[in-house]
């Protein structure tokens, strides 16, 4: 028995002594490409990601918050020490401040210096200046934003008094990254150091106190820490992170995300597309030197054993040097988008690197083993004979193994199964509807040419006699465009979509707690003011008691999210028109009134949580009374609009004339904040809340979303070319072996050029045509089940039967250039 020593001491020398065959170089640098791509597309994303997260929670002030109405407990604190996590605690609470001047209820946040820990704290020294600095309040001090300075008539360095202690009003506050909950969301904000909290006293058995304990700390110690905590969470405590904080943010970088993935996705298919193509050839040219060892005493085992070891020999070579590429690249990618980028850029993850090289290895196993199988299967009698072939491989096999490897790969690449599924799916629908469309238009293209001039006959010849090899050659390009023009197609409509939802003047600003006697007079003056004013709508508190004439505290027992829900009053508000950025998803808007039931419509998430279904019978306490409703519909709000939504809206008409406000919302530039002091003296008691810094985080994370994709896109087209490329490489032996025997029988150079010019146009605009076929299926698939996004047609996409001819014959055309420059007798001597 030849042992494994000698197997792999020999698949070594065979490595070193192919390095100059264009099969063994041509199979290592599609890897090594493949490899590079992948990686840098996982390292940039992967970091990328961890990056804008890390930006986007400075909403949060942290990537952890456990709310409560009181301090958190000595076990809780125990347990995220152990894990190293670092944390902070801000106690905020609603009061009155003072001074000579007058009186204002304001929302005051108590913290310590580590406040926060993601993001800075910016204040202003004087009214008039434009200087920011970064800092805290020092013990003694006390930051106020600057509608309280006009409301309280006074300037930087004045005494207030909040609760028994008096602290001077030091700065302007003009950032606080954390926004505030609940009613003191809409309050006036101050901030103040924790020392001076004892001396308010203002914290008492029975006072509205919110604690807030912030943590920061690395995922897996964050997510060791939520598991735990879920286990020690007392009633009233709530633990908070940024989907629970701010979901627009959290949406936008879910979407980010799911482009990213969507990204390394097409780099792993169009390296799996290489590496079956360069395998299949390496393979096929090396039939008569499995015969050989066949010859020498090995057996069908030892020798598919070599060359399993040849593979892997260059295989982990390859995916080495493919891993450091991409780390390099993304490194100098980082390096010259460092204006451009959030500041804090996590460092490279090993992990990712040593998954980007086992999805190298994996993947060149699933695809480039099935073809190696067949080795073991040669022959001896092949050394004498060359007409003796192997026996093909099952069909199970090659395609059972290259689809549990391309499953398993994806898996790893942490998509969701939705897109996986899809892909999965579509990918094998379309294989097979288009392979019998294609097989069918072969057909009738070969009784069509038969009576078409020379050129197109012999030109398309390969084709035509080998119908499985065109189909197999047509749907690879076809994949390869079709990768490419959807990733183009993702990012333009993904961002143009998500700009919609954004645009530039969106509203920034919320005004409520307008009186029903002022709302006329203030819509007036905010119309001149305001470029874009959102419909002003009436509101209500009212706390849902019943639901099918079951408590509500019966009918939620169980779900934490649900029973947080019910324990606070919900705003209400009746319309006869569906909101923009509201869609009916299920029910009608608003019935024929022919009950005495009240119609609501539901947001639909909301409606999850309480396990609503269309036609239940939901009770309200509205002002003290009792109010019985039936939903009639479910709706899907676009939070990003920043336009007042609600989770309730009651048919109009119905309810008496309740005690309400109104409520809207507003676009103010930055350069006209100051005439807002104006608006509030003309109307004191209307609230305002300025909700600019979250609009600045989502534009922030959509720029750095679009700089990802525009950059990510590069290395996703160039491992495309690549892979053509490889594509036309692997089947040129036989175009070449034509050529040289037409240049023997007497043709020219130019009658050769011109059948491969016909054969490749065909291939390039078959597969352009299809691609357009498949891109307008995929991402209809992908904009209804993943990314719940409206779909239309796309008519440019008609331009991809030209590219796919344009790139084909280009790149075919160069790799058969040798067939004009060498003599005819060269290559038949050589037999390739």
């Amino acid at each position: 028995m030849t042992s494994w020593k000698t197997l792999g001491h020999l698949a070594a020398q065979q490595s070193w002594r192919e390095t100059k065959a264009n099969a063994f170089t041509l199979l290592f640098f599609a890897l090594l490409i493949a490899v590079a791509s992948s990686s840098t597309v996982s390292l940039f994303s992967a970091r990328l990601h961890q990056a804008m997260t890390h930006k986007a929670n400075e909403f949060l002030g942290a990537d952890l918050v456990v709310n409560s109405s009181y301090a958190a407990t000595q076990e809780q604190l125990n347990v995220a020490a152990k894990l190293g996590l670092k944390g902070t605690q801000t106690v905020e609470f609603s009061t009155m401040l003072s001074s000579t001047a007058g009186m204002e209820l304001a929302a005051v946040k108590a913290a310590t210096e580590a406040y926060p820990l993601v993001g800075q704290l910016r204040a202003r020294a004087q009214l008039n200046s434009t200087a920011e600095m970064n800092g805290f309040p020092k013990p003694g001090e006390i930051w106020l934003e600057p509608a309280l300075f006009a409301m309280l008539g006074i300037v930087p360095g004045d005494a207030i008094t909040v609760g028994d202690a008096a602290l001077v009003a030091s700065h302007i506050l003009t950032h606080d990254p954390v926004q505030g909950s609940g009613f003191s969301a809409f309050q006036p904000r101050a901030i103040m150091h924790h020392q001076d909290l004892a001396a308010t006293k203002i914290v008492q058995p029975g006072s509205r106190i919110e604690y807030r304990q912030l943590w920061l700390g690395d995922a897996d110690s964050l997510r060791q820490y939520r598991d735990k905590l879920t286990l020690m969470l007392v009633p009233d405590q709530s633990v908070q992170t940024l989907a629970d904080s701010s979901p627009p943010l959290f949406q936008a970088l879910q979407r980010a995300q799911q482009y990213l993935s969507l990204a390394s996705l097409v780099a792993v298919l169009l390296a799996s597309v290489s590496i079956a193509l360069t395998a299949t050839h390496f393979a096929s040219r090396r039939y008569e030197h499995a015969a050989l060892l066949r010859c020498f005493g090995l057996s069908g085992r030892q020798t598919l054993a070599v060359f399993t070891l040849q593979l892997l020999f260059v295989g982990a070579i390859a995916s080495t040097l493919g891993v450091a590429v991409g780390a390099l690249t993304q490194q100098v990618l980082f390096a010259l988008l460092n204006d451009l980028l959030p500041k804090h850029i996590p460092p490279t993850n090993l992990w990712v690197g040593l998954l980007a090289w086992g999805t190298g290895m994996l993947t060149l196993l699933g695809f480039a083993l099935p073809p190696l199988i067949t080795l073991s299967r040669v022959p001896p009698m092949r050394v004498l004979r060359a007409e003796l072939v192997p026996m093909a491989n099952p069909a199970w096999v090659v395609y059972g193994l290259a689809l549990a490897t391309l499953t398993l790969v994806m898996w790893r690449l942490s998509l969701n199964w939705a897109l996986t599924v899809t892909f999965l799916l579509g990918g094998l629908g379309a294989a097979l509807l288009l392979g019998f469309t294609l097989f069918a238009l072969l057909r009738q293209l070969n009784r069509v040419l038969s009576r078409r001039h020379l050129s197109w006959r012999l030109g398309l010849g390969h084709l035509l006699q080998t119908p499985v090899l065109a189909i197999s050659q047509i749907l690879a390009f076809t994949l390869i465009l079709l990768a490419m023009a959807l990733v183009v197609l993702l990012r333009n409509e993904l961002l143009d979509n998500w700009q919609q939802q954004l645009p530039a003047n969106a509203p920034n600003h919320f005004a409520f707690n307008i009186m029903p006697h002022e709302q006329t007079a203030f819509a007036e003056q905010l119309a001149q003011l305001s470029p874009n004013v959102a419909p002003f709508y009436p509101t209500v508190p009212g706390r849902l008691t019943h639901i099918n004439a079951t408590p509500v505290q019966k009918s939620v027992a169980g779900k934490p999210s649900a029973e947080r829900t019910i324990q606070r009053d919900i705003n209400l508000t009746w319309a006869s028109k569906v909101p923009a950025g509201n869609h009916i998803t299920k029910g009608v808007w608003w019935p024929p009134r022919d009950s005495t039931a009240v119609p609501i419509s539901v947001e639909e998430e909301f409606a999850q949580r309480l396990g609503l279904n269309v036609g239940d019978e939901v009770r309200f306490n509205i002002a003290g009374r009792m109010y019985a409703t039936e939903v009639s519909s479910f709706r899907r709000v676009g939070w990003n609009s920043m336009q007042p939504n609600f989770f309730v809206i009651f048919a109009p008409g119905y309810l008496p004339d309740l005690p309400h406000t109104w409520l809207t919302s507003f676009y103010l530039p930055s350069h006209e904040q100051p005439v807002l002091q104006k608006l509030h003296s003309n109307f004191p008691a209307v609230s305002m809340l300025n909700v600019g810094n979250m609009l600045k985080q989502l534009r922030s994370i959509l720029a750095q979303v679009s700089l990802a994709i525009e950059s990510l896109l590069f290395f996703v087209l160039a491992a495309g070319i690549m892979v053509l490329l490889a594509g036309v490489q692997s089947t040129l032996p036989a175009r070449i072996q034509q050529g040289a025997l037409l240049r023997a029988l007497g043709t020219s150079r130019a009658f050769v050029y011109r059948l491969h010019l016909y054969e490749f146009t065909l291939l390039g605009a078959c597969s352009g045509l299809l691609a357009w076929l498949g891109v307008e299926l995929a991402s209809l698939a992908l904009y209804r089940l993943v990314f719940s996004l409206p779909w239309r047609p796309h008519p440019w996409l008609a331009v991809l039967p030209l590219i796919g001819a344009a790139l084909i014959v280009a790149i075919g055309l160069w790799g058969t250039r040798k067939v004009n420059n060498t003599s005819p007798m060269h290559i038949l001597r050589k037999g390739h």
